[in-house]
């Protein structure tokens, strides 16, 4: 099994913070910097990082019109289908570019874990997220309802 059935992507919870508290020029900013980096260091597909991380900005767009972020539980299923979405896209992309790959049930689980692993620990990284940035968590409530 190794180490992938511990691949949390916090990367996914902070482009949905940042989608709660900074809007949607912020987030997009954020995943289309993000995933530029890591196409520019990582010797993979040209553009598949970025692609994957504003797959990841359109789910949460879409998903938080069906859940709250502000709520523990909107985070969590939210988060948790992002990553799925982002596992599901990023296999499709691999898929398109290469007869090779095959999907396997280690991979499934891995996927699996990831998403309710990272769904899991999601309200705790808002929490930490409210503290740095010196709020309490019913002050970020208040100011998001103000923000929209």
């Amino acid at each position: 099994m190794g180490l992938g059935l511990f691949d949390l992507d916090v990367l996914t919870i902070i482009i949905a913070y940042l989608f709660l508290f900074y809007g949607h020029s912020a987030t997009v900013a954020f995943a289309f910097g993000q995933g530029l980096l890591i196409d520019l260091l990582s010797g993979g597909l040209h553009g598949l990082f970025t692609f994957l991380y504003l797959s990841i900005f359109g789910g949460i767009h879409l998903g938080s019109q069906f859940f709250d972020l502000q709520e523990k539980n909107g985070q969590m299923l939210l988060i948790s289908l992002a990553v799925l979405l982002k596992k599901i896209v990023f296999f499709t992309v691999l898929t398109v570019f290469s007869q090779e790959i095959v999907l396997s049930k280690p991979f499934l689980w891995t996927s699996g874990a990831s998403a309710i692993g990272t769904g899991l620990i999601a309200p705790v990284f808002f929490y930490l997220f409210n503290r740095l940035r010196g709020i309490s968590l019913k002050d970020g409530r208040n100011a998001s309802t103000e923000v929209l």
